[in-house]
């Protein structure tokens, strides 16, 4: 039995009860006149053939009452889920209603996603991934990135940060006694937040998707933030990536040595012993324009980019590589060159830490009708590699990352 939906299957349900209770009906009278006298063989084949009519509709009732438990409760699940979005979206709303109305506290705990957004007395049912969405699907970051939300604590990775090496004795001599060492790597944690003026209107207007235009305006902060830490050369003081401060190490130049140039910045990590299939790319725009109509090498056939992939690599564009701080040591701005950024980025810790507080300011903003919706979190990008051992030699800056300065081509 195929149904479309649940209804369907609770009419058929219906159909067959009342076949097998008028069956049932008549097997009733037949054992009441049973209960009097022996059945004629008529008789007899007629309760026969009820009993098969019976079992045949019980058998029926059976498969209909399955389907129909897996189609509501499919459809159950669905409209659950339908209703948790409707919800979030109305108790951000009333609590901004009442917050601004002076009746209760304007400082709210957002629940994390590791409770399923259930807090204590006070708060507010939404979780951490309905103001701040998942990061990873289509914002431009490396495919190696993983973005961890509601850490609890610092964590702490431990790092080998010496090797063992091979003795050649005796048969029957002593082994050198040789001791693994290991350091911690801990994240720096930093306060990261913003603020968002609401028309106290859009507040009033239950029609307005409230709840999705404070999700745009966070979401296109975290993502530019996220961009600028994990991309940008700038030299921060604050949270920042792996690329921060770093000296070119080398350049890049778009002519015929290209190709084999990025090949071997790429081997520089084989030699460090790291995964060649981890590898990721950053360039700007400009970059991959040239590289897609840059040839490989004289007499050799294809382009720098094809297919999609970057001397055969997975690469992402960003502008941001080429960005530095301002003179004034906090707003970034274009650098005068271009450049090109290769990285692990498995090796790439980004991590949004604790609580999110939602805070809501009717006053400051009152004379332009606005109320300021306010985010305050942590967040953290760390780089594991800066304490790995290459070749026996324990390291004190970034292996897994390195960047190139971008020069046109002799001419050009």
């Amino acid at each position: 039995m195929k149904f479309k939906n649940s209804k369907e299957a609770a009419a058929k349900r219906r159909e067959l009860q009342d076949k097998l209770a008028d069956i049932n009906d008549k097997l009733e009278v037949i054992d009441q006149t049973l209960a009097k006298r022996e059945l004629k063989d008529e008789e007899k084949d007629i309760q026969k053939q009820l009993n098969r009519e019976f079992a045949k509709l019980q058998r029926e009732m059976d498969l209909c009452s399955r389907e129909y438990q897996i189609l509501y409760q499919a459809e159950k699940a669905e409209a659950e889920k339908r209703e948790v979005k409707k919800t979030a979206g109305q108790q951000l709303r009333e609590m901004m209603e009442t917050a601004r109305n002076n009746t209760q506290v304007r400082e709210t705990v957002l629940g994390g996603a590791a409770d399923g957004g259930v807090m204590a007395s006070g708060a507010v049912n939404l979780t951490i991934n309905d103001l701040i969405p998942t990061l990873n699907e289509g914002l431009g970051l490396p495919s190696g990135v993983t973005i961890q939300t509601g850490v609890t604590g610092n964590e702490v990775w431990p790092v080998s940060i010496n090797d063992c090496e091979m003795e050649e004795v005796g048969e029957t001599a002593e082994l050198t006694d040789q001791t693994l060492k290991f350091d911690n790597i801990s994240p720096a944690v930093k306060r990261v937040g913003m603020t968002a003026n609401v028309s106290n209107t859009a507040i009033d207007n239950a029609s307005f998707d409230l709840l999705s235009f404070v999700q745009q305006k966070i979401t296109l902060a975290q993502r530019k933030y996220l961009a600028e830490k994990i991309y940008s050369h700038a030299a921060f003081t604050g949270v920042k990536g792996p690329f921060a401060g770093a000296t070119p190490a080398g350049t890049i130049t778009l002519d015929k040595t290209a190709y084999a140039t990025i090949l071997k910045a790429i081997a520089k990590f084989a030699d460090n012993g790291y995964d060649m299939s981890n590898i990721d790319l950053v360039i700007d725009a400009t970059t991959e324009a040239e590289l897609k109509a840059l040839p490989k090498a004289d007499g050799q056939g294809g382009f720098v980019i094809e297919n999609g992939k970057l001397a055969g690599y997975n690469y992402v564009v960003s502008h941001y590589i080429d960005t530095t701080l301002d003179a004034d040591g906090k707003t970034l701005k274009m650098d005068t060159d271009r450049f090109m950024g290769i990285g692990i980025f498995n090796y790439l810790a980004v991590q949004q830490h604790g609580q999110v507080r939602l805070t809501i300011d009717p006053i400051s903003k009152a004379a332009k009708n606005l109320t300021a919706v306010t985010i305050n979190t942590s967040w953290s990008v760390t780089d594991l590699s800066v304490k790995t051992t290459t070749n026996g030699k324990k390291n004190t800056t970034s292996t897994a990352f390195a960047l190139y300065k971008i020069a046109e081509a002799a001419g050009a």
